[in-house]
């Protein structure tokens, strides 16, 4: 079954060429199910023809396009976000899209996001418990912890703090290399010594020191000098 393809960018010529892209090299995996101009349009449009995919434009005048996914967080969409604009693809960090693309859209980024999406439709995620959860022990109780909840993990010794979305904590009687291993490494890197951060929660990368982790509670985490290069690296392939 073909993946249903949607676009939403403000640029006619933006949706021309990736629709030529998509229907020039990818005809056999992905199909266009609708493309607009109008992001509110769009927006409306998605709980309609329900697509797959959305590639989905970063800057736009009348609706960002961060602000059109939070207006389809109620949906189980791929999100592709692209952008002309370097800078904007540092805010999309944090924004739980497949994929962030620089206009041109290059072969290899189009490819990446459609094997993702076809990936997610032809396997969908298990309803269990243990795949996408935590369990948390401490001295009283043990707390079932979403891993897209978790923003970071802190080292306190033997213990762990798990600083969640909610702006709480939960307390693990772990290591924090013991948390570590048992959360995916895909998702979850270490930063410091003392902190393993949810890569999806990273809302900027700051240029001070050896860099520095706003998330999206508003922390700031401090990137450590071994760590440097590669949290930099990544920040870089967002790009």
């Amino acid at each position: 079954m073909k993946l249903k393809v949607a676009i939403i960018d403000d640029e006619i010529h933006a949706i021309e060429t990736l629709s030529y892209d998509l229907l020039e090299n990818h005809r056999e995996q992905a199909e266009i199910v609708f493309s607009t101009t109008d992001p509110v349009d769009g927006a409306q449009k998605v709980r309609t023809e329900k697509p797959d995919l959305l590639f989905l434009d970063i800057n736009m005048p009348a609706i960002s396009g961060l602000d059109v996914m939070k207006l389809l967080s109620d949906t189980d969409l791929c999100v592709a976000l692209t952008t002309a604009h370097q800078e904007y693809a540092i805010q999309a960090v944090g924004s739980n899209a497949i994929a962030y693309l620089l206009k041109p859209i290059q072969p290899d980024g189009l490819k990446e996001a459609i094997d993702k999406a076809l990936e997610k439709k032809h396997c969908p995620a298990d309803s269990g418990l243990k795949k996408d959860k935590i369990a948390i022990h401490n001295h009283d109780s043990i707390h079932l912890v979403d891993h897209d909840d978790i923003v970071y993990c802190k080292s306190d010794g033997n213990y762990t703090e798990l600083h969640l979305c909610s702006k709480t904590r939960v307390v693990a009687s772990k290591s924090l290399k013991t948390i570590e291993e048992s959360l995916p490494r895909a998702s979850f890197k270490r930063v410091h010594k003392s902190f393993l951060v949810n890569i999806g929660h990273i809302s900027k990368y700051i240029r001070r020191g050896h860099g520095e982790l706003l998330m999206t509670n508003d922390h700031i985490l401090p990137v450590s000098r071994s760590h440097h290069h590669e949290i930099l690296k990544l920040i870089q392939s967002y790009l």
